[in-house]
């Protein structure tokens, strides 16, 4: 205990015994209060007893029933005696004359259904909804599928039950609202009406049979609670039975027997569909046609459940493989195929059938005898399609059951590797579906996604071809091994014998003979003639613009219409050329063919232009010529070799100058366009005649004036004679440029001048 020990120890005794009187304190409290809290919970005042209310028919109330659901089946006992013997006196006293035997009789009825109720539940208490399974302490695989399958059959049943639990809710609802049209009926007689009697055994018969549809609904909410206790009770023992699953090599003999009988029932199947499916060929009656493909159904349902079946037992032998200690680690056999494609199948034969009921109606008609034979057969499709869907059913829970096995063998992570295989073995297994899904038909040759996957592939191989090639030649070009036309043109014609090939692959590939192109060419030559003249025409232009090379990437051209600039590209309909400005024309190929080209670097670049100009008389024409010379020289474009030099002609004797020519050779890959070179040279002589002081001649003309004198006035005739008056001064006029205008031909202020500025409204004249 230590120091602290040692020193408390003297006054441990007093500390024990303190202790214990508190705790006996507290104790003897407890006691005290419990009981009196009890007390004090406990009513004060007993519970209100049962009294059951009896019906006055004199005055038939509309609710007097309404607490039966809420007392117990002893107490509904007592009541529903009271209810009779009250029923029984008073119907007693009813008239013969009122003619009521009918409503008493089916009153009588009821009142003995409801005991007759009591009496199937007690029997319904007795009934199992899995009788014979046993649940095996260490069972096999055989026995654990045994007990699945009657608790499958078990749950059917208790599917069963609830349905007809859902249609007895609504019988309820019907007969609650039967029981309200009653009560409103009887509500509007009056006493004294002779149809008032009538109205109560109607209200009273309805509220009896609301009263045993609702002890029949109670009867099926109580077998309901049984049947699913049971059930849940059943899954807990399949599971318990799945978790101590024991190896049985007989078991295995069994299912292996059981496997094997399977595909051979499979094998014969198919033969007899194949009987099956050669006799509708060679049969024309339609009843026959009709019976064999109805025939032919039944074997795919067959063919389907035998499938099912045989998963089932290889589910089974896997699960029973994996329990074998002496074995090696065992794959998962997990397939989601079957279960799809079993759902598949059974939802086409589903439409198939009523499809075929359909016919059968309309060709049988009222014939019984027939609709019975045909319906006949129809109920075994119907029913092999309900078998098929248990079976699908009972394959999913056998895989899910297989999972927990191995998980429980083989650990938690090779399970999940297994798992995540085969996961992705149906992803595979689902694109490849995917793939093969028929999109539509191109004579009769079905198109699906593969297919539209390859063409994509073809046409993006073909381009990478093409953009290879395309880059081959460049290089060549850069490393000088070819010219850059030659290697345009060769792209080219290869890049069209690309696209022809893989037009001629894609056409093979969506299923049409080749050997068939002519038909084609032939409606495309049809075309040709109507719609698409104009786009041939331009393409063999383009073919023949490649082949011939009258033209060729990078030439100076000049077109007919006036468009001149280089050539870019040579495509399938158009031509594109680029101008000085840079703009980028589209020129049709048949422009080219058909029209007037001039091709300023067809054969050599270097060619020659005139740029005229003149000079005034009495210059020195050597001067001239050595002037014109150095502005050609110092022009970068100009061309100078022993054969082609630059030259300057006098070439007449103008009015005013002396016409002069330089004629030079150019390089016209050098330049754009034609006016640029004679900008460039008359710049040039500018600059060098200024420099020299050569003169450049303008037109000249003199202007003469010429002026008059005053002069006398001759006398008009008639006047006398006196002195004469000197002539009024005339108005001086001068231009906008201060020259002097020319007077009037009328001289002077004339009567057409006063009068136009009359009418025009101006100013008048000074």
């Amino acid at each position: 205990m230590g120091v602290f020990g040692t020193a408390l120890f003297p006054y441990f005794p007093r500390f024990a015994a303190t202790s214990l009187r508190v705790l006996l304190a507290v104790f003897c409290l407890l006691c005290f209060l419990i009981p009196s809290f009890a007390i004090a919970q406990l009513p004060s005042t007993k519970p209100k007893e049962f009294s059951p209310v009896v019906p006055d028919f004199s005055n038939l109330a509309a609710d007097w029933w309404t607490q039966w659901p809420d007392v117990t089946l002893e107490q509904r006992d007592l009541w529903l005696k009271d209810v009779d013997k009250a029923w029984q006196d008073w119907s007693a006293t009813l008239p013969e004359e009122a003619k009521l035997s009918e409503e008493v009789a089916a009153i009588n009825q009821r009142l003995a259904g409801i005991g007759k109720t009591w009496e199937k539940r007690e029997e319904l208490k007795k009934v199992s909804v899995l009788p014979t399974i046993t649940f095996p302490e260490k069972p096999t695989v055989l026995q654990w599928a045994e007990s699945d399958a009657g608790v499958t059959r078990g749950k059917q049943r208790f599917d069963g039950l609830k349905l007809e639990k859902s249609q007895m809710d609504e019988s309820v609802d019907l007969s609650l609202n039967r029981l309200r049209e009653t009560v409103g009926a009887l509500r509007e007689k009056h006493h004294a009406d002779s149809k008032h009697l009538k109205a109560t055994l109607d209200v009273f018969l309805a509220q009896i049979s609301h009263l045993q549809i609702l002890e029949e609904q109670g009867m099926l909410n109580e077998q309901l609670a049984a049947w699913d206790e049971e059930l849940k009770y059943a899954d807990g023992e399949l599971a318990r039975m799945l978790k101590g699953l024991q190896f049985s090599s007989e078991a295995a003999e069994k299912l292996a027997a059981a496997r094997t009988e399977e595909k051979s029932n499979l094998d014969e199947l198919a033969r007899e569909r194949s009987d099956s499916r050669n006799l509708i060929f060679e049969s024309s009656d339609a009843a026959v046609t009709m019976e064999q493909q109805i025939q032919m159904m039944i074997y795919s349902v067959e063919a389907l459940e035998n499938r099912l079946q045989l998963r089932k037992q290889e589910l089974l032998l896997a699960m029973n493989s994996v329990l074998d200690a002496g074995t090696e680690d065992e794959k998962l056999s997990f397939s989601k195929d079957l279960v799809k494609n079993a759902e598949t199948i059974r939802e086409n034969l589903v439409r198939q059938v009523n499809v075929r009921q359909r016919q059968i109606v309309a060709w049988v008609g009222e014939d019984s005898e027939a609709m019975r034979k045909w319906w006949g057969q129809f109920e075994k499709v119907a029913s092999g399609l309900g078998r098929v869907r248990d079976l699908t059913e009972d394959v999913k829970r056998y895989e899910t059951a297989q999972l927990f096995v191995y998980q429980r063998q083989q650990g938690w992570w090779q399970t999940m590797g297994d798992r995540i295989v085969l996961q992705f073995q149906q992803l595979r297994s689902g694109w490849r579906n995917l793939a093969n899904y028929e999109l539509f038909a191109v004579s009769e040759q079905p198109i699906t996604l593969k297919d539209i996957a390859k063409m994509i592939l073809v046409i993006l191989a073909a381009w990478a071809c093409s953009r290879l090639l395309n880059w081959i030649l460049r290089r060549m070009v850069r490393r000088n091994r070819t010219s850059e036309q030659a290697a345009y043109t060769l792209w080219r014609v290869l890049n069209y014998c690309i696209v022809l090939i893989t037009f001629v692959i894609l056409l093979a590939m969506v299923g049409l003979d080749t050997s068939k192109l002519t038909l084609i060419a032939g409606a495309l030559s049809v075309g040709i003639g109507f719609g698409m003249q104009a786009i041939f025409s331009n393409f063999i232009s383009g073919i023949i613009l490649l082949f011939e090379q009258p033209l060729r990437v990078g030439d100076l051209v000049e077109l007919e219409s006036g468009v001149f600039g280089r050539i870019r590209d040579i495509n399938v309909r158009s031509t594109r050329i680029t101008t000085r400005d840079n703009v980028d024309i589209l020129v049709p190929n048949s422009e080219f063919v058909t029209g007037r080209v001039t091709n300023h670097t067809l054969e050599d670049p270097v060619r020659r232009i005139h740029i005229g100009f003149g000079v005034a008389y009495g210059t020195d024409p050597e001067e001239v010529r050595e002037a014109a010379m150095a502005a050609a020289e110092r022009v970068p474009v100009t061309f100078s070799n022993w054969q082609r030099k630059t030259e300057v002609w006098l070439t007449g004797f103008g009015d005013s100058s002396l016409d002069f020519k330089l004629v030079v050779w150019v390089n016209s890959n050098a330049v754009s366009s034609l006016g640029d070179l004679n900008a460039l040279y008359n710049i040039e002589l500018l600059h060098e005649f200024n420099e020299r002081r050569i003169e450049i001649p303008f037109p000249q003309r003199d202007l003469h004036v010429r002026s008059w004198g005053e002069q006398d006035t001759l006398p008009a005739q008639g006047e006398g004679s006196g002195p004469r008056k000197p002539p009024a001064p005339k108005d001086e006029r001068r231009g906008s440029a201060g020259i002097e205008d020319w007077p009037d031909d009328a001289g002077g202020e004339g009567e057409s001048g006063s009068e136009g500025g009359g009418d025009d409204g101006g100013a008048p004249s000074h």
